[in-house]
């Protein structure tokens, strides 16, 4: 049976940061689910100090007390409405966030992670920022998050009604899949599994390159129906042919008009492709929430 048990949404107190509260809130409603609001406080990380400060201020220790308790009180009132009769935490912690976050993530345990690609922070220039890039990275728990947040299909994870799971073939893929499936039937969404079949190899002779993609896509297609039969799974497959894999995808998922986007994150034993080649601009360009797993 499918379940979310307890869901982390890291916060920094912009508009992004609420988007992810109304999500959490809406599948902790469903679920049952405890949240836990977490804000890692930045300004002690960017401006240590020791010793007497002057202009009144006596010591680190009293400007360290007196903003996290600003923070605490502002986390205290944050999401209020948005969370009203959900079982709720809130944390506040002081150090690297990413790193915090995916402790945090771990020790619960929390079987999903809710954020927005980019916050109110300094790094809010970047389309997807720098915590959540490394949260990505580094997580073992299955990430919610998305460019277009505030723009999708629907501002509630319950009312999806279509799934997309992008796959790779590799290993990971089983576990994206059977998330997606899992989370499409608690739902009744429907469920199409993709792979997208890039361009032809660099040295081929152009004519050949249509029978290529003509071989490549029947041997693809054969592959999708290979993992669905391995994984018990009933769902819909589809085979996209573009050399821009994130773009294909995202038009796909524009197309079948999918709610959610799911992909795989590569085995932690391999940390230094844990993302994969296409995961960035995946979740940037996808036109709905993306789960990487």
């Amino acid at each position: 049976m499918f379940q979310l048990e307890r869901i982390l949404v890291p916060i920094d107190f912009s508009d992004s940061s609420l988007v992810a509260v109304r999500h959490a809130s809406a599948l902790a409603g469903h679920f049952h689910s405890e949240v836990t609001l977490l804000h890692v406080n930045e300004f002690l990380v960017i401006h240590p100090a020791t010793g007497p400060l002057g202009f009144g201020v006596t010591s680190w220790e009293a400007v360290r007390s007196e903003h996290l308790a600003a923070r605490k009180k502002e986390l205290d009132e944050f999401g209020a409405v948005e969370l009203s009769g959900i079982r709720v935490k809130r944390l506040v912690c002081s150090g690297d966030p990413a790193r915090i976050i995916v402790e945090r993530a771990s020790a619960e345990p929390s079987d999903l992670i809710i954020m927005p690609t980019h916050g109110g922070g300094s790094f809010r220039r970047f389309l997807l920022g720098s915590v959540t890039a490394k949260v990505l990275h580094d997580a073992e728990r299955p990430v919610w998050t998305g460019a277009h947040l505030e723009d999708g299909p629907s501002l509630n994870p319950t009312d999806i009604r279509h799934v997309m799971c992008a796959v790779t073939f590799e290993p990971q893929s089983f576990h994206a899949v059977r998330w997606a499936a899992a989370f499409a039937k608690e739902f009744g969404a429907k469920l199409t599994v993709a792979h997208a079949v890039s361009q032809t190899p660099p040295n081929l002779p152009h004519r050949y390159a249509f029978q290529w993609h003509e071989e490549a896509q029947h041997g693809t297609d054969e592959r999708l129906h290979t993992l669905l039969i391995d994984t018990g799974i009933h769902a819909d497959s589809l085979v996209v042919s573009n050399s821009d894999v994130p773009r294909a995808l995202s038009a796909a998922a524009k197309e079948k008009g999918a709610g959610l986007l799911v992909i795989g994150r590569s085995s932690a034993g391999k940390a230094s492709m844990r993302l994969g080649s296409h995961t960035y601009s995946i979740i940037c360009h996808a036109p709905c929430p993306v789960v990487s797993i």
